[in-house]
């Protein structure tokens, strides 16, 4: 038996198109729909020995102490690194003094002083260091007489505008003493 085929040749091409659009439309097409919309957050791992060579070096030629690395700030800082990418922005009230003194306290990390750089965009920590040297207010973070550990942390994110978000927190635990008046 043979069927006839009822559409004109030109009318084809539009059936087959509209089918197309509407099976796009309902994400039954590879590559369509929902799957590429998803944000996909990514935590990689910071080389700990770069940041400390990155920061110690840059405070001894500024005659200031070492950092020692601190893993309590590594999760505080992956904590916020999520936080901004989930949102592609920095732009959080959590990136104030209010906001890093309740996510320390959150933490059960007593302190006297503590501080927060955020950076986005930047490929690598060296990249992400010379981004807050090069900022007066981050800057003035690294240079930070009263604080005395360091972590950092980074977030990847697939879409959006940054995909690459970094936190670095510094502070010193009451466990430190109480800082020298300036």
């Amino acid at each position: 038996m043979r069927t006839r085929n009822v559409f004109a040749p030109g009318m084809r091409l539009l059936v087959f198109l509209a089918l197309a659009v509407s099976l796009h439309g309902c994400g039954a097409l590879p590559g369509s729909g929902d799957l590429e919309d998803e944000v996909v957050l990514t935590d990689q791992s910071v080389d700990k020995s770069q940041l400390l060579s990155l920061i110690n070096t840059y405070r001894r030629q500024n005659s200031l102490p070492a950092l020692k690395h601190d893993p309590v700030l590594d999760d505080v800082s992956q904590k916020m690194a999520r936080h901004i990418a989930e949102r592609d922005s920095m732009d959080t009230w959590q990136h104030s003094s209010f906001g890093l003194s309740q996510r320390l306290s959150k933490a059960n990390y007593a302190n006297y002083a503590g501080a927060e750089n955020l950076g986005a965009g930047y490929a690598d920590l060296p990249a992400a260091f010379r981004g807050w040297q090069g900022s007066e207010g981050h800057n003035k973070n690294l240079l930070n007489p009263h604080v005395t550990r360091v972590g950092v942390a980074r977030t990847n994110r697939n879409t959006g505008k940054w995909r690459n978000f970094w936190v670095l927190t510094l502070a010193r635990p009451t466990s430190d003493g109480r800082p020298a008046v300036r």
